[in-house]
């Protein structure tokens, strides 16, 4: 009973219901005031006196500008609580999924050195366990990696070390590089159609924009499902797109998703949890090349498709280029 009256005592709602009573008492003083100025104009009326609008509509006037004041006030005020409400809801499933992606490697690798200290093993099982360490290991520092890139990004103090890049040179050598990794995973990573195009861009910042979608699409998609990575000039734009077949995004929420510590809804959410942070640092990323990215789905089950969209200064249409991809 006490956790479904908290409401009450929450801190938007007592904020609120000041300001509705404020803003009630504002109402009833107008209505007053109207009341009382029309008795006052027919009693006036009736004794032949005169009146003076401009001077006597004054007070109505800033009665009105200050329940605007009031009003405008009220809504900034509960908009904001409500963000930081979600904020801080997010930051703690943040913090909560960190701390279980932080404390299972370290567990994992806790175990494997007490096996190696209190146990005679074989060549092949201490290889075993050091290649099992190895792999937590560069697990926390993926985690690590990213907590502190979106930091920076947060902070606006992400270096870029620009250079040309042929884009589907890049496309190719990282599709080439992941295939098997992504395998592994239980998907099939395709390159689909490429043009040729150029950018000036950071090769590993780039990268990573590429790793976090393709991760992003494998959380999210059933396993066997391709995953498609396609590159196409428009215009002054090199758009390069990342396809999966998963459970899709609600319309409401694609422009949501680039959020910080932002997940979807709670059914994307069942499917397998995240941080929150690599469409964030996919956007922070594509900003500071001075692009966009905007993610496409038709709904619910149907996939979906982020767009990268770079500043090119190079396009040719389709071609295959091979010399790019030892360049990529």
């Amino acid at each position: 009973m006490g956790k479904r009256l908290a409401w009450i005592t929450h801190p938007v709602t007592m904020i609120v219901a000041v300001h509705v009573a404020w803003t009630a008492a504002l109402v009833y003083w107008i209505l007053f005031f109207v009341d009382r100025y029309r008795q006052t104009r027919y009693l006036a009326e009736r004794a032949g006196a005169g009146s003076q609008d401009l001077l006597t509509w004054a007070p109505f006037v800033v009665g009105i500008v200050l329940m605007g004041m009031i009003f405008a006030g009220t809504v900034t005020l509960t908009l904001m609580l409500a963000k930081q409400a979600i904020i801080n809801r997010q930051m703690s499933d943040f913090l909560s999924y960190v701390s279980h992606e932080l404390r299972t490697p370290l567990t994992s690798i806790s175990l494997s050195l007490e096996t190696l200290r209190d146990h005679e093993l074989s060549e092949a099982q201490r290889r075993a366990f050091i290649d099992a360490m190895l792999e937590d290991t560069g697990r926390l520092t993926r985690q690590i990696g990213g907590i502190l890139q979106a930091s920076r990004l947060k902070r606006g103090r992400q270096p870029l070390r620009k250079e040309m890049i042929l884009l589907d040179g890049f496309v190719k050598s990282f599709v080439a590089n992941s295939k098997e990794v992504v395998e592994r995973r239980g998907h099939r990573l395709e390159v689909g159609h490429l043009d040729f195009c150029a950018v000036l861009g950071d090769r590993e910042a780039l990268r990573t924009v590429l790793e976090n979608l393709v991760r992003n699409a494998e959380r999210y998609s059933p396993s066997g499902t391709p995953i498609v990575v396609s590159l196409e000039g428009k215009g002054k734009w090199a758009r390069l797109s990342v396809q999966d077949q998963g459970i899709g995004i609600p319309k409401k929420e694609l422009k949501r998703i680039f959020g910080l510590f932002y997940r979807t809804d709670e059914g994307r959410k069942r499917s397998r949890r995240g941080s929150g942070l690599g469409l964030y640092i996919v956007k922070g990323i594509v900003s500071l090349h001075h692009g966009t990215v905007k993610a496409h789905s038709e709904g619910p089950g149907r996939g979906a498709r982020f767009d990268v969209l770079l500043p090119q200064v190079a396009c040719e249409g389709e071609r295959g280029n091979e010399d790019s991809v030892g360049r990529g």
